[in-house]
């Protein structure tokens, strides 16, 4: 779709977003359905995402390239890698993996940078196939987090912390590495949430920025989601998830994690947020070097945390 065109178009967000986010979505639904773009099963999986700003794909991930994956994060963990780079909540600094590192707390930022297990699991065909019906174009995964242990974080839209340049064309992906059990954090989301309508920081501009926002904005953006939600009584759900589920979510979907009730739980995963290909994340204006991308199984990947032009990758170029 041409630039020009899309500016006509009318959307809910006044950033814009995906085709699915068109305020005429009913009449383009029946247009693009009725041509046989898509599946019927696929049609369906777009109408429910539509509705309710999430989709699950049950038993996406294949089992082997779980096993493949839990694998070399295992054995990062216990014997240290010289790439991988994790992070604590609430700690700025990064830091590589080193040998007896503890898993608990600790999150593996862009594994799919270094680790091929976690590229091919984040391009599981039934993922890239839903990604590319709502992008129409190639789906660019450029930030990934795995991690054991549930994440408290209160509820949240990914338009906040996550910027690309057009804000709205973002998608996010919760691959569920084990059984989710009662009590391990798990993972919650505001059902219709993706239409509240848009917050204000100020400057015209979807996110918050830590260095120029004053924190009692983010404070305000925080207790608005809640009270907004209740006015409109949208549910909050847990995702109870089956190992290999994978759990899709709109830009704007408030989410977060639970509280862990019990501290013995895992709740393994790996998270992946993508954009259309032809959309920038917002690293590439400090590190105009990282905007190329190369491609894999249907994708193209690009990290502001690795310089991929330096590491072995598994592509067939760059673009």
């Amino acid at each position: 779709m041409s630039a020009n065109l899309k500016h006509q178009l009318a959307f809910h967000s006044k950033f814009g977003g995906l085709w699915i986010d068109r305020t005429d979505f009913p009449q383009e639904s029946i247009r693009r359905f009725g041509c046989g773009e898509v599946s019927a099963e696929l049609e369906g999986q777009i109408r429910q995402f539509e509705h309710d700003g999430y989709i699950v794909l049950e038993k996406a991930a294949s089992e082997d390239e779980l096993t493949r994956f839990e694998s070399a994060i295992s054995d990062a963990f216990l014997h240290g890698h010289e790439q991988l780079i994790s992070q604590v909540p609430g700690i700025a600094e990064h830091r590589r993996v080193t040998a007896g590192l503890d898993r608990k707390g600790t999150r593996i930022v862009d594994s799919f940078a270094v680790l091929r297990e976690a590229l091919d699991l984040l391009s599981s065909p039934r993922l890239v196939q839903f990604l590319a019906a709502l992008f129409q174009e190639k789906p660019k995964l450029f930030q990934s987090l795995s991690f054991d242990m549930g994440s408290e974080q209160g509820l949240h839209q990914d338009t906040a912390y996550v910027v690309v340049n057009r804000p709205m064309e973002l998608l996010a992906c919760w691959i569920a590495l084990e059984d989710v059990r009662p009590g391990s954090g798990e993972l919650q989301y505001m059902v219709g949430s993706h239409r509240l309508p848009d917050f204000d920081f100020g400057g015209n501009k979807k996110h918050w920025n830590s260095d120029t926002d004053e924190p009692e904005s983010h404070n305000r953006w925080a207790r608005w989601i809640r009270d907004e939600g209740a006015c409109r009584n949208y549910l909050v759900q847990s995702f109870m998830a089956k190992r290999g589920d994978i759990l899709v979510w709109h830009a704007d979907l408030a989410h977060g994690g639970a509280p862990i009730k019990d501290p013995t739980l895992t709740r393994k995963s790996l998270v992946g947020h993508f954009c259309p290909d032809s959309a920038l994340p917002n690293f590439v204006q400090s590190m105009p070097q990282r905007a190329r991308s190369y491609g894999h199984r249907g994708i193209s990947y690009c990290s502001g945390h690795y310089d991929l032009s330096t590491m072995k990758s598994w592509d067939q170029g760059g673009s």
